[in-house]
Formats: structure tokens, sequence, C-alpha cells
């Protein structure tokens, strides 16, 4: 019926003007279609990469006048886009608009052509506006303009980014390797190794988003995709050290060897320097005189310093400014992550004068400053008061870094008069021996051609103060008092602190004392062995407490201990170990 009322309408028009003579009128073969809109000159030229990071934001504003039809209805607008050249013969369309104005946004933009056009390519397109009434009326189309626009592979984009797999040297997703990251561009050194296996995570967890491939729209030639079930990259490059790139914004995976100079960088070196200003023993920022590390394994270097407040340092491959130089990455700090000459910084940190370990591995790409702590220590051996019973060891108290007790030692009669020191964890296995040391007195010794690390002490037999310092010093201080008394008393608040009456103590064994008695809430004692104030004193190594070890007097404060005021209580003094305990019966 539409199509009958407009020829109807032409008709019409046919008949006036045939009565005009005069007026050449050409044959009619459509209806009338209306007045087609008009696009607003855009007068900018856009040549514009589009991004992940600003999918909300405009690209340009579109403005057009109204289109009109001979039939006075509802009109729509569509935004088309095709390719320059095209006509469009193909185009893609955004949803209709009532009004006559929009904005072509970034995202949108993006998402409306990924499906036809590569990712990281640019492509030129023209842009412009279709009207529509309805089904029976052809749709009229505006002027058009054209841009330049380099679409993104639309995958999240990280806010931390790990890499791990066979060519790293972390397989595990709880164990990836973090890399650096700014502006959207994330990047990481660190060993690969040739055909070995890799992908990226957002974190270190089976719960995050996995960047496999397919996920970047280029990579450099040694990638490819490893054809696995989990979309494994496979880097086919030689073993080395290398710099890989993960850009979002262009959406391009990169893996390059790092050259700075004449050096390439490589994964291990012989000798790896600590230079800096960190302490105030070491050389200030002297690289001629630089500190060696020491060399653990292939990669991985550890160095012992104390380090204070303010501690500025970096690592470099030769006692020179040279080529080699590793630090932080990027910029002065302390994240951990290794980064090479030319996109590096100082190492920060703030030590409190204390012994720090620090540790350089290249096959990571990273570093640690790790307070030196010393394990829970024991003495054992023939030359101590327990013999080589593992089981009754002599245990040292923790005082801050250091390890110390006042204990017996038994100087050399014959060759089995050894001892050493273990730890809690390796038992036997623990390497505290002679070669653990870097000082020790010159009453110590090593045993010959002993693999345990066996010590001699060459000393008078007696009671001493032995400490393991946090620098892996032994010392060895003598101290006045014996090792056995017949006699040894107990005073404190169970007796008024009357040294006169002090009750008397049981001797089990050499040196080994006990008493029981009642004790209440806020009992506090010593051990004297003699009824009276003098030298021959004992009480807590570190201040009024119960630790369970012994000092001497002018170095010791009162046991306390918590009784319940009606329970009776062993207190054992073993004064050739240095410690006491306290038991209920």
């Amino acid at each position: 019926m539409k199509n009958l009322k407009y020829l109807f309408i032409a008709m019409l028009a046919v008949f006036f003007v045939a009565c005009d003579d005069d007026f050449d009128t050409p044959n009619v073969t459509e209806p009338v279609q209306g007045t087609a809109p008009v696009l607003n000159e855009v007068t900018e030229d856009i040549d514009l990469v589009l991004m992940k990071k600003n999918e909300k934001e405009i690209i340009v504003d579109l403005s057009w006048s109204a289109a009109t039809f001979a039939d006075p209805i509802g009109v729509r607008y569509y935004v088309q886009v095709d390719t320059v050249d095209n006509d469009f013969q193909n185009p893609l369309e955004f949803d209709r608009i009532a009004e006559t104005k929009t904005s072509i946004v970034v995202g949108d933009l993006n998402t409306l052509i990924t499906g036809r056009f590569a990712p990281a390519k640019q492509v030129e397109l023209e842009v412009r506006i279709r009207a529509f009434a309805n089904e029976d009326l052809n749709s009229l189309f505006s002027n058009s303009f054209t841009m330049k626009v380099t679409p993104y592979l639309d995958v999240p984009i990280p806010s931390e980014f790990f890499i791990y797999g066979t060519a790293t040297s972390e397989t595990e997703v709880s164990k990836a390797l973090k890399a650096y990251g700014a502006d959207n561009v994330f990047t990481k050194y660190l060993k690969l190794t040739k055909d070995g296996l890799f992908k990226f995570a957002e974190k270190q967890g089976d719960d995050g988003y996995d960047y496999n491939f397919g996920k970047f729209a280029t990579t450099s030639d040694n990638i490819e995709a490893a054809g696995d079930d989990d979309g494994n990259f496979k880097f086919t490059g030689e073993t080395g050290w290398y710099k890989v790139e993960a850009d979002f914004v262009s959406s391009k995976l990169t893996i390059t060897s790092h050259v700075v100079g004449s050096a390439t960088y490589e994964f291990d070196y012989d000798k790896l320097y600590l230079v800096g200003g960190y302490n105030s023993t070491d050389p200030n920022w002297d690289p001629t005189n630089a500190v060696e590390m020491t060399r653990e394994s292939e990669g991985i270097y550890t160095i012992d310093r104390i380090l204070m407040d303010g501690a500025q340092f970096k690592f470099i491959g030769q006692q020179s400014w040279g080529d080699l130089d590793w630090g932080n990455v990027k910029e002065n700090g302390n994240t951990g992550i290794l980064g090479p000459k030319s996109f590096n910084g100082n190492i920060t940190f703030d030590g409190a004068d204390k012994l720090h370990t620090i540790t350089v591995n290249l096959n990571n790409g990273t570093f640690s400053v790790v307070k030196k702590e010393l394990p829970d220590l024991f003495l054992v051996g023939a030359a101590t008061s327990n013999g080589w019973n593992e089981g009754n060891r002599v245990a040292m108290y923790r005082n801050g870094s250091d390890r110390v007790v006042y204990t017996y030692l038994k100087g050399k009669a014959s060759d089995d008069d050894q001892f050493r020191f273990i730890d809690a964890n390796n038992g036997w296995n623990g390497n505290f021996g002679f070669p653990f040391f870097s000082s020790v007195p010159s009453t110590i010794t090593a045993v010959p051609n002993n693999g345990d690390g066996n010590m001699f002490f060459t000393g008078t037999t007696g009671i001493y103060k032995v400490t393991v310092t946090i620098d892996k010093d032994l010392q060895i201080e003598p101290t006045a008092l014996g090792y056995d008394y017949p006699e040894m008393y107990i005073v404190g608040s169970i007796n008024g602190w009357d040294s006169g009456a002090a009750p008397e103590m049981v001797r089990e064994s050499e040196g080994v004392y006990t008493y029981s008695t009642v004790l209440p809430a806020n009992a506090e004692f010593k051990f004297i062995g003699q009824q009276a104030w003098a030298e021959k004193e004992w009480a807590d190594i570190d201040g009024s407490g119960d630790t369970g070890f012994i000092a001497p007097k002018d170095s010791n404060s009162n046991i306390k201990f918590a009784g319940d005021g009606t329970s009776t209580y062993k207190i054992t003094f073993n004064l050739k170990a240095g410690n006491y305990t306290i038991v209920k019966q």
C-alpha cells in the first residue's frame, strides 16, 4: 500500500508538470526518498594507536543534520565503518542512535573492528552516517571522513606480572618470577633455556589470569607456540641471559639479549663484586677496591656485610666502572628485582648497622638482603660437660643476634678431647665446626683432617663464657669461678634473702645441684657457693626472668618464677652446662 501511495504522489507530480509545456521533465523511475544527513566536517587528522588503558576515552565527537524522508516517520542513525576505497561494500556498524550526534569511543571502536582487522597493525578506515526510516525505503548516507587506527588485542592488563616454566629457573606458578612494570609494559631480566617452555600469570597462584600463547598480537622470532594444552610459549633461542618485555600498549612480547658496550650480559661469571656506600669500614663507592662476593653456584653469589641505615650499593662484574653493572631494576630502591646497566639504580637499604646476607641470583634476575641470623646452637664433644651425647647437648642462649653460654670446657689432654657446635634442625649435619668461624681465639685449634670441623680447646679446664657472634667470631673468655663445689646454696624470697641462713642444695654429681621447695607466684632466687654474699654467685643471664641460663656475679639478675604457692618444685642448677631448670613435682 505504501508503494502505491508514493506512486500516486509521483503521478501527481508528473501531471502538474505536464501542464507546463515549457518545462522539460525527466521520467520518474524511483519513489522520492528524502534528504540525506550531512555530517559536520571532522577537521582533525586522526592517527591513533588504540590502547586498553584508554578504552573509555573519546576518539572523536560526531554530529550531523537530520535526515528527512517523504514519509514523516521516526529516523534512526547508524555509524558505519569500512576500509578506505572499499566504498562501504562490507561496512561494520555501531548500534542505532536516535539523536543526530554521538561519540566514537576507543573501546567501542576496538571491539567493533578487531573481529576483522589484526591487532597491533594500522588500518585506514572510512566513516559515515546511515539514516534509516523503514524497510520499504532505501537508507540515506552522509558524507564521510577517514581515520587511521591501530587496534589492540583486548586482554586484561595486569597490575603485576610473573613468568614461570621450564625455560626459567621456576616451574611452579607459586614461585613465579616477578617482572618490573611501568606504563603497562613489564620487563624481566633472567636466564632462559633453549627449547624451554614458559607462560605468564598475574599472581603467584592458580586462581589468577593466565597469559598464555595468543594473548599477544606479535612476538619476537625466538618465541613460538608450544602447541600443548596449556598454551605455553616456547623459547627457541640459545640458552642465555635475556630481557623479556611484555608490552600491553602494543600487544607485543619480545625476548632480546642485553648488550652494553662490548658486553653481552650472561647468567654466570667467575667473579662478582659489591660496591657502594653501605658501612664505615668497606671502601666507599670505590670500584677498584670493591669487595668480591662468594660464588655459591652457577649464577648465584653471596656476601655477608654490616649495613648501615641509608646504605646504597650495586654489583659489578669487574673492579672498575665498566660494562657489567647490576642494581635495583630501573631506579633506586629495594624491589628484589635485578636490572642491568642502562636499566637500573642503586639498591637502598636501612640496615641499622646489623650483619646482613646479600644474595645475587642472575638465573632468577633477583637480589635479596636478609638480616643474618644464627640458628640455635649447642656444644657437643668430649671437651664439654655432656660429652658426645647429642640428646643432652649444651644449649646456648640467644643474646640478640649472638649465641652465648657460661659453660665447662676441658683443656686438651689427648686427641679424644674434641668438641664442635651443632644446631637444632640439622643435628650432626650442622656445619658449625672450625671452618664455619671467621675468627677463633688462640686457645682453639682445628682437629687435623677432620671433615666435621672438630676443634681442640688448649686452655686450662674451667668455666668459660663461650660466645658465637653474628659475624661468626668464636670468643672464649675465662671466668674466675670453678666448675664444682662441695656445697651450693639457694637464696631468695623463699628464705627472706638471708644468705647466712641459705638452704643447702643437694650435690647430685660434679657441678650439678638440686633443691625441692614450694614456690609462690612471685618467687625470686639466686645460687651462691657460700652462705654469704661473695664472689661465688649465679642467677639469670638476661635480667630478672626465667631464661633457664645462668650467668655469674655482675652479669646476672634474679631468677623469677611464678609458682602456684602449694606445689613442690625441683630446682636443678647445672654449673658445668650453664643452665637451670624448675620442674613441678
